[in-house]
């Protein structure tokens, strides 16, 4: 008897979120990872700890790109509030 994968099961999947390879990369490269990150992660799969550590550490980063991106458009919305200002008191 051989150990060839029965008809109609999954392929390979991670120990860790029981994901198909495929599926793991092409969530990792939606989340933002570039195919170098997303290879790197999915090479950590069987150390669910690390891979967790990684994650965090592009979450982290993804998310100090939003603050940063938040901080502009503070500075648009004032902006524009002092030009809709200065447009009043010229109209009065």
């Amino acid at each position: 008897m051989g150990h060839s994968q029965p008809e109609g099961q999954k392929p390979w999947a991670c120990a860790c979120c029981a994901m198909e390879a495929a599926e793991l990369a092409q969530t990792l490269r939606d989340a933002g990872c570039t195919e170098e990150a997303a290879a790197a992660l999915m090479a950590d799969v069987r150390d669910s700890r690390r891979l967790l550590e990684l994650l965090a550490r592009h979450r982290a980063a993804l998310l100090d790109e939003v603050h940063k991106s938040e901080k502009k458009i503070d500075c648009l919305d004032y902006l524009i509030y002092r030009i809709k200002q200065n447009q009043h008191k010229r109209e009065e």
